[in-house]
């Protein structure tokens, strides 16, 4: 605290940060003692579970500090103090307090990244059922697309799923439940970020077969909604407003409606000028394993390349979204 806001060439700073070096040093020789004193004690083993690794130095050619390298080693030694042997570790704070730093502090929050984490971690202890049910189970509730807000949850959870809760490793679970849950991140896995986007082929108000794949521009917005719910009926005006701006700018929007009846769907549409397209599948197998809705309004956005760039978002986002990925493309 009495470092803050000191500049790192005064001299006062140079002796705190002496002082700040001795304590540590102190309290790792404190440590060390304990544990060599007691090397077979369980306050031991949950003591050294709870230190943090060593930051590694490492330096760019220009001779700075990396901090991405050394964050990404300091992640990778996280967990070297704790012994996966002892289940006991697991009724204490340690591990959940350890586990949710390691994922959410130490991860980058995209997708991709905690995957990767998950993996690296989950992969040391298959040998460890206890270990492995909790730290699986920990990931999949936590990026639940219920749970969270982060933009594409459904990337974590269906690679999640399909690794982890299967008949042959997810021993804590039904064939039953494993079943549902495969259905589940199945009906997920074609519309995550990044994938090209599923057609859609549907009637709109007249019959007219539409397909999302006809249109012509360069974004399209699919945005899925019910016309009872409470959030579609606050989010659709909105919507309306934002394709009037945006129509002649290259931006069409995709609605469909779905769990409603024909008159309830047509009256919605009249009542709001979705002057867009619009289709309807009673049956809802036009969209079925290819756009997950989790809650309504759903909006995903569909770029030039016919790749969905976002998904999760609320209207006032779709504009910042084409925006970026407008900048990407050139």
């Amino acid at each position: 605290a009495q470092l803050k806001g000191l500049d790192p060439d005064d001299p006062q700073y140079q002796t705190l940060r002496r002082k700040q070096e001795q304590l540590v040093a102190a309290r790792e020789v404190h440590l060390q003692n304990l544990f060599e004193e007691h090397p077979n004690s369980f306050f031991t083993t949950f003591k050294k579970a709870g230190q943090n690794p060593e930051p590694r130095e490492v330096r760019s050619p220009d001779g700075r500090i990396d901090t991405k390298a050394q964050l990404a080693l300091f992640r990778r030694d996280f967990w070297k103090n704790v012994d996966f042997d002892d289940e006991r570790l697991l009724r204490t704070p340690v591990i959940h307090n350890k586990l949710k730093r390691y994922i959410t502090e130490l991860t980058p929050q995209r997708p991709d990244s905690i995957f990767q984490s998950a993996r690296l971690l989950i992969d040391q202890v298959l040998d460890k059922p206890e270990y492995f049910k909790f730290f699986a189970n920990w990931v999949v509730l936590n990026y639940d697309p219920q749970e969270t807000s982060l933009m594409d949850p459904e990337a974590v959870y269906v690679r999640m799923i399909q690794e982890y809760f299967t008949k042959d490793r997810a021993f804590w679970s039904s064939p039953s439940e494993i079943q549902a849950l495969q259905m589940r991140a199945g009906e997920m896995a074609a519309s995550l970020v990044g994938n090209k986007a599923p057609d859609v082929v549907s009637k709109n108000p007249k019959g007219q077969t539409r397909s999302i794949y006809e249109i012509d521009a360069p974004y399209i917005v699919v945005f899925m909604y019910n016309p009872e719910c409470d959030h579609c009926i606050e989010q659709t005006p909105k919507l309306v407003r934002f394709y009037k701006e945006w129509k002649d700018r290259g931006v069409e929007v995709f609605a469909i409606a779905i769990d409603t009846e024909p008159e309830k769907w047509k009256a919605f549409i009249r009542q709001n000028d979705m002057d867009w397209i619009n289709v309807f599948d009673p049956t809802n197998r036009s969209i079925y394993k290819k756009y997950f809705v989790d809650n309504t309004p759903e909006i995903y956005v569909i770029n030039p390349d016919r790749t969905i760039i976002a998904k999760n978002l609320k209207v006032f986002q779709i504009e910042e979204v084409i925006r970026r990925d407008r900048e990407n493309q050139g």
